[in-house]
């Protein structure tokens, strides 16, 4: 992998040996590792470690610095094709932030490894990334309320230190370290052990106590002063060691460590007793007994008892009385974490795995194109039994959905507006596996604006990188040469195809299409299961009655051809059989609107007929739970004949569209009638209703039978998705 570290500085410091260790276990492993920053301390290591280094102006905030920065970073992040651009440090992570706001950056991320203050004006100038790591609990509660952050996209990933380090080097004197940054928030620890040092020299004569004091900062004259206070009065009680660059080969001439957050695990990581403490607070000496807490705020002491003379006193005067076995045992205990938790190679292994994630989240993505969140009970089944398809994705990805506002889509699924280009093109950019599913969706019918949509949202798919696949798809009608033109491009252009019955593969082949590969399988809600009824529906339904189910929809606006009959003569045929078939069976017609649309028409001609029930919009499983009590339905939406087959009903279908007759052959209803015929008329509709009343029994389970063979070839959809999304 490339990596490239934006840190604001590499000098001595807690985040910048972060960056150091894990840019040496990076670099160790093979990966290509760069740092950005503005130089410091720690470049001879990354010299050594052969990690590359450009000195920027990133701890500057002036305009001139951070334009010369964002030119450098744009460039030798895109130049560099590097994988994953990981800022660390308020500068770095506002100039990345604004750079990945542009096409063609690098997937980008963002280490917290404090409380960024988020008072304006500095809230507005702190960016994070896709994925931001916290390098504690608290610190991820910090920025997820105060920033409103998605929980999901911060990951905690502690520190990790190295654990190759030198032996111990005994002395006849018992030494104590601290080590920290010596500023205004983080000196209160090394002032305070200055202070103590001439009592604990007094009380504790023999091992001859001193204390090193390790850093360097603002407050670095004023411990000066406090270590030459402390000679004084204990002549060689403090050594002002300043900056250190081999903490290592500090520790191993160390009995004794007084510290927090990295310096303590380094101390443990040496098998050094530590006493946690800092500014924040005193958490006293590390055992079972606080490690847990320690481990919530990456050993900070955040929220610990004050820090204050004798709490730290009583904390050190406990490993001091101590002997030189107990010490070893704490010791120990601080080592067997760091090895089992907190070593470098584990941050390392966690940190990449987090890039990994990054990386499949950014190129993870699945976008489901079709005709959803129109609060159609066809399409909406469509769409769940899709979803219910898929491989597991990256964490943090959700399927994302083009559609209107008008209907509520599945939990998890994230909307994006139809025809919002910008916004699709964006999501295209980050989808591994684009699929047209909702139905017949290839086709002119309806309109050429239906059929462009779809044909040029598939090949901008396939131009960004995605793979794309028509799943349980539908064709025609196309009419038209161009129409013609349109699908076919668009099919041939796929990386996989299955048509949900044969007369598409028909029709494909007629238009010269090349085929080979194409399965047919079926349409994917067939696999859709009934749901309980609620009560609000069974009170609707009289009891003791026969049941048959009535599904209409609206004709307008559909290109049926030059002799289509009339919408209102085919409304007043279905009126006129229903009104026979219900006097002939003392029978109750369930007028079940599948779509919004449908919802006026059921009622309109419900009064019509003068008998019946107009049920409400309900879910698709509710709609199969309701057909399953009828003897059988007439059914002019291809979904009646969809969930008539689940129920294991007969549906006599009006086919005003080819799709519906295919369905209704596919499946084993009775033959359908095509409304546009001279053949279509009351009559036909009832005949028909009293063959089935006729053979009921061997039709019904005909359908069950020929139902479960189409529910077993929607597993090769199932099949394909995951072969196609997880292929290399």
């Amino acid at each position: 992998m490339r990596i490239l570290l934006v840190a604001t500085r590499m000098g001595i410091g807690g985040a910048e040996t972060h960056v150091l260790t894990l840019a040496r276990v990076l670099r160790r492993r093979g990966n290509h590792v760069h740092i950005l920053s503005a130089g410091g301390a720690y470049l001879p290591a990354l010299i050594s470690a052969q990690v590359e280094h450009t000195v920027l102006p990133l701890d500057k905030k002036d305009i001139f610095s951070v334009t010369r920065s964002a030119k450098a970073i744009w460039q030798i992040a895109t130049e560099g094709r590097y994988d994953i651009v990981h800022a660390h440090g308020r500068i770095p992570q506002f100039i990345c932030g604004m750079l990945s706001k542009r096409g063609g950056f690098p997937p980008f991320a963002v280490t917290a490894h404090g409380f960024y203050d988020p008072v304006p004006p500095r809230r507005a100038f702190t960016l994070w990334g896709r994925r931001t790591i916290a390098v504690s609990e608290d610190v991820k509660s910090f920025i997820v309320e105060k920033y409103k952050l998605d929980p999901s996209s911060v990951e905690v990933i502690t520190n990790g230190v190295d654990t190759d380090v030198p032996a111990h080097q005994p002395s006849r004197r018992l030494r104590i370290v601290t080590a920290s940054r010596l500023d205004g928030d983080t000196a209160l620890c090394p002032t305070l052990l200055c202070e103590l040092m001439p009592r604990i020299c007094k009380d504790h004569p023999e091992p001859q106590p001193t204390l090193t004091v390790v850093g360097g900062g603002e407050k670095l004259g004023e411990l000066r002063e406090a270590a030459r206070l402390a000679n004084s009065q204990s002549p060689g009680a403090v050594t002002m060691a300043g900056s250190v660059l081999d903490m290592q080969a500090v520790l191993a001439r160390a009995d004794i460590f007084v510290g927090s957050s990295r310096a303590a695990l380094e101390a443990m990581a040496a098998g050094v007793p530590v006493v946690l403490c800092s500014d924040m607070g005193c958490d006293g000496v590390l055992d079972e007994t606080n490690l847990r807490r320690a481990e919530e705020t990456n050993f900070t002491c955040r929220g610990g008892a004050p820090t204050d003379l004798e709490t730290l006193r009583l904390a050190v005067e406990r490993l001091l009385c101590a002997g030189e076995r107990e010490r070893s045992l704490y010791g120990a205990f601080g080592r067997a974490y760091v090895t089992r938790r907190a070593s470098a190679e584990i941050f390392a292994d966690k940190t990449y795995a987090f890039w990994q994630d990054l990386l499949a989240s950014e190129r993870g993505g699945v976008m489901l194109c079709g005709y959803f969140g129109a609060c159609n009970a066809g399409d909406d089944a469509t769409l769940d039994a899709v979803l219910d398809s898929l491989p597991e994705l990256p964490k943090g990805v959700l399927p994302t959905v083009p559609a209107g506002k008008k209907g509520a889509l599945p939990d998890g699924v994230r909307r994006i507006g139809r025809y919002n280009v910008f916004a699709l093109a964006k999501e295209l950019a980050k989808t591994r596996l684009f699929i047209l599913c909702g139905g017949t969706l290839l086709q002119n019918s309806t309109s050429n604006r239906s059929l462009g949509y779809y044909y040029l949202l598939s090949r901008l798919a396939s131009k960004q990188g995605a793979r794309v696949m028509i799943y349980a798809g539908g064709i025609g009608p196309v009419i038209g040469d161009e129409a013609a033109y349109e699908t076919v491009s668009a099919v041939e252009n796929c990386d996989a195809v299955t048509l949900r019955d044969p007369d598409s593969l028909e029709l494909l082949e007629e238009m010269e299409c090349e085929t080979e590969g194409i399965a047919v399988t079926a349409d994917a809600a067939i696999a859709t299961e009934p749901l309980p009824l609620p009560e609000s529906i069974l009170k609707r339904l009289p009891e003791g009655r026969e049941y048959f189910a009535v599904s209409v929809r609206p004709l307008k606006g559909l290109n049926r051809g030059e002799k289509a009959r009339a919408p209102e003569e085919i409304y007043e045929t279905v009126v006129s059989a229903v009104r026979v078939i219900a006097d002939r069976r003392n029978a109750v017609p369930l007028f079940i609107p599948f779509a919004p649309e449908d919802v006026s028409l059921c009622e309109k001609l419900c009064r019509r007929a003068e008998r019946g029930i107009v049920l409400p919009r309900m879910r698709a499983g509710h709609i199969i739970s309701v057909i399953e009590k009828c003897s059988f339905t007439i059914g002019m939406r291809l979904h009646s004949g969809v969930f008539s087959s689940i129920a294991g009903v007969p549906a006599i279908m009006i086919a005003y569209d080819p799709k519906v007759a295919a369905f209704a052959k596919r499946a084993y209803h009775p033959a359908p009638l095509d409304p546009d015929e001279p053949e279509f008329s009351m009559r036909a509709i009832v005949s028909s209703a009293g063959a089935l009343y006729t053979n009921m029994t061997a039709a019904r389970s005909t359908l069950r039978a020929r139902t479960a063979e189409l529910r077993r070839l929607t597993e090769a959809d199932k099949a394909i998705v995951e072969a196609i999304y997880n292929a290399k």
